[in-house]
């Protein structure tokens, strides 16, 4: 029996074709532990040419994409395309993107069949489907297209029970996932739970996940982080799940037993003494948190239920125990005011002054499809794509995105400024700090530059990208 193929697509910018690609390797497990041949591809868009080719020569029982609404998007597009081009391979999408407009995707001559949702079991009943060639009908969590048009089949429940559904290592190298981050040399990304039960009105949670939040036990989280411990002698592990702290004493215990230096996302209304001084004992080094905005009007908007007071008191939390954190804004919300977008300014400088180890991440607002504000959006002026490689266009931290709220390519520069506030560049810091004060976002040469060293010094190519290396670890404080 043919192999079945499974891939992501990275954006060689973004870095992050070292992150465990955990949407494919999920299904991947789910897919050998059902008895079938899997091999799984985690790529840069350099690559899509070179993959396409191979694809086409493996003949694979058919090729699976796991995409994200955004630059993924399109780059899974251009893969699909030229795979098709060349071959009747059957293609398959999964993930957010396909999930939240399955009937678009599959609108797309190169897109064959679509999983909705978690795919683990979706996935082996629509691979023993394509096995007997038989039809998807009936197949939960399936769309596919019958005489050209698409069909969707109903959502499948929920797993109930994560922990049936194991990690399987072996199935990819994770050396390649091994990465430095802040001072340690190797540390590794991992999810111990999906979903959110929050309702942030422009998050994909509420279509993806239904606001649900389930998890792996905490047994299940610290076996494999042990493995990868033992394995491979991680030195930190990198949370991504959507909210690690639902729990706090699920979280509290997992980072107790596994003893390793963690990054986490945590809500800011989460933190108070008693958990800031447990983060610090288990030795959290940074945070990323959502702030929003500067306005209470837009906080209560998106859902948040905090104001920007509660913001303040736990920023100040922060500093007294000394822990880093990465503060994410979004600016361009529809009906956000000028006033509004440059209270927000002013909050992260405010941050910033109190609590000096602050990282910020600002982006302008992304209508996601199945969020509860995506009607609101359209209706305020947003036209969604209507081709599905358009949505690489739809990407909130790139300069080119065109919002109809907002300024796009300043955001671009205001969020370059304040990352570099983070920098070790002594006396250079004040020239940011007085550009944010005076709201001077111009002539931007020196954001070019800076981005284009630290480019060559994270990818540390050559002599030049060693020695680069070294001088970027140096000037960044985290």
């Amino acid at each position: 029996m043919p192999k079945i193929i499974l891939a992501q697509i990275n954006y060689s910018q973004d870095h992050s074709e070292k992150i465990l690609p955990m949407g494919i390797l999920c299904v991947g497990s789910a897919l050998k532990e059902a008895g079938f041949t899997v091999e799984l591809i985690n790529i840069t868009e350099k690559e899509i040419n070179d993959t396409a080719d191979y694809i086409v020569k493996e003949k694979p029982l058919y090729f699976g994409l796991s995409i994200m609404t955004g630059i993924q998007t399109q780059h899974s597009a251009e893969l699909s395309q030229r795979i098709k081009a060349k071959s009747s391979i059957p293609v398959l999408w999964g993930g957010i993107h396909p999930s939240l407009l399955p009937e678009q995707c599959l609108q797309e001559d190169y897109i064959d069949y679509v999983i909705i949702s978690e795919g683990e079991i979706s996935v082996v009943e629509f691979t023993q489907r394509i096995v007997d060639q038989k039809e998807m009908e009936g197949v939960l969590g399936v769309g596919y297209k019958k005489n050209n048009q698409p069909v969707i089949n109903p959502w499948r429940p929920f797993i109930e029970n994560l922990d049936q559904y194991r990690l399987d290592f072996s199935l990819i190298d994770m050396s390649k996932f091994i990465f430095p981050l802040g001072k340690y040399k190797r540390a590794i990304a991992y999810k111990s739970s999906r979903g959110c039960p929050f309702n942030c009105a422009f998050c994909y949670n509420n279509a993806f996940n239904k606001n649900k939040w389930r998890t792996w036990s905490i047994d299940a989280v610290v076996e494999d982080i042990n493995f990868l411990k033992e394995k491979y002698n991680i030195d930190a592990i990198k949370f991504y799940d959507d909210n690690f702290f639902v729990n706090k004493y699920r979280a509290l215990e997992i980072l107790e037993r596994i003893n390793l230096p963690s990054h986490l996302e945590i809500r800011i209304d989460s933190i108070n003494d008693e958990v800031a001084a447990k983060l610090k004992e288990y030795r959290v080094f940074d945070m990323l948190i959502g702030v929003e905005s500067g306005s209470n009007r837009l906080l209560k908007l998106i859902d948040k239920k905090f104001t920007t007071d509660k913001i303040i008191e736990a920023v100040k939390i922060l500093k007294k125990y000394d822990l880093p954190a990465s503060y994410s804004v979004i600016v361009g919300l529809p009906t956000e005011t000028e006033e509004e977008f440059e209270s927000t300014i002013d909050l992260l400088y405010q941050i910033y002054k109190i609590h000096p180890q602050a990282v910020f991440t600002l982006g302008a607002y992304l209508p996601y499809p199945g969020s509860k504000m995506y009607d609101f959006a359209i209706e305020s002026g947003f036209q969604p794509p209507t081709r599905t490689e358009d949505w690489g266009k739809i990407d909130r931290f790139r300069k080119n995105f065109e919002s109809p709220w907002t300024d796009v390519k300043k955001v671009w520069r205001i969020r370059e400024y304040f990352k570099f506030l983070n920098w070790r560049l002594g006396p250079v810091i004040s020239w940011f700090e007085w550009r944010i004060r005076h709201r001077f976002f111009g002539l931007a040469l020196d954001i070019y530059a800076v981005e284009y060293l630290s480019g060559i010094a994270i990818e540390q190519k050559g002599v030049l990208g060693k020695a680069l290396r070294k001088i970027y670890n140096l000037i960044r404080k985290t």
